[in-house]
């Protein structure tokens, strides 16, 4: 199938960039190219809408699959052309900033995004790691992306002596981001995603109920309600149709 082709290609440049080198190809965890073509079709929609609204003229809107994978592409596509080199896989690592990764403590990984020159001294003080800070190939962010790797094995040799929540205790107190790695059912329980209203219920019948994502789009002049309507079943609404 010609279509599948060109996905597989697309996906194929952003595999290209996910996970660690020397490993085998990483799909990345949630199905982008349906996601980012809705997306992008949905943005469509709504600026050729409002376009027709002022000048009573309609479009055709073309989206492709392909060309929505290139376009999340944004700091691959901008390091390649900028630096003449073809971007290599990361694993957790930010393209352009650094400290800005997973991190090993003595039990976990703990995410850690110093991104800037006074959250990486709050760092610094946090793991009592004056010799990292005062050091010159540390000194700013293209420094510290340039010896990345030096970096990272320094501030685990400081990490692995304590737990993951000891650190995330300290740190988080500095103002410094820093978060345990959650997995789906920890990041579902997370009182912010249940504040925001992100898990709702489905009555699918009256004997079964299931939850699913909420809508992340919320509405000043729409209540945002804790449950959704069933989708309609096979020719459900043939005749109304």
């Amino acid at each position: 199938n010609p279509a599948y082709d060109l996905i597989v290609q697309a996906l194929g440049g952003i595999m290209s960039i996910t996970g660690h080198e020397k490993q085998e190809p990483v799909r990345v965890g949630s199905s982008i190219g349906d996601i980012t073509a809705g997306l992008f079709t949905t943005i469509g929609i709504q600026s050729a809408l409002i376009k027709r609204n002022l000048t009573k003229v309609g479009c055709h809107i073309d989206i492709s699959m392909l060309d929505c994978q290139i376009a999340i592409l944004e700091n691959a596509v901008s390091k390649f052309f900028c630096e003449k080199k073809v971007p290599k896989k990361l694993g957790t690592r930010h393209p352009s900033i650094a400290p800005f990764e997973c991190f090993k403590c003595k039990d976990n990984f703990i995410a850690i995004a110093a991104g800037n020159n006074s959250l990486f001294k709050k760092l610094c003080k946090g793991l009592s790691a004056d010799k990292i800070y005062s050091s010159k190939i540390f000194k700013n962010n293209e420094l510290r992306l340039k010896n990345v790797e030096k970096l990272k094995i320094e501030i685990e040799k400081i990490l692995k002596n304590k737990s993951s929540k000891y650190w995330i205790s300290k740190l988080s107190a500095l103002g410094v981001p820093v978060s345990k790695l959650n997995n789906i059912k920890e990041a579902l329980e997370l009182p912010q995603i249940l504040n925001r209203n992100m898990v709702v219920d489905v009555n699918l019948n009256k004997n079964l109920k299931i939850k699913v994502a909420g809508n992340p789009i919320k509405f000043s002049n729409y209540k945002d309600k804790s449950f959704r309507k069933a989708a309609p079943n096979l020719d459900q609404n043939r005749k109304k149709i």
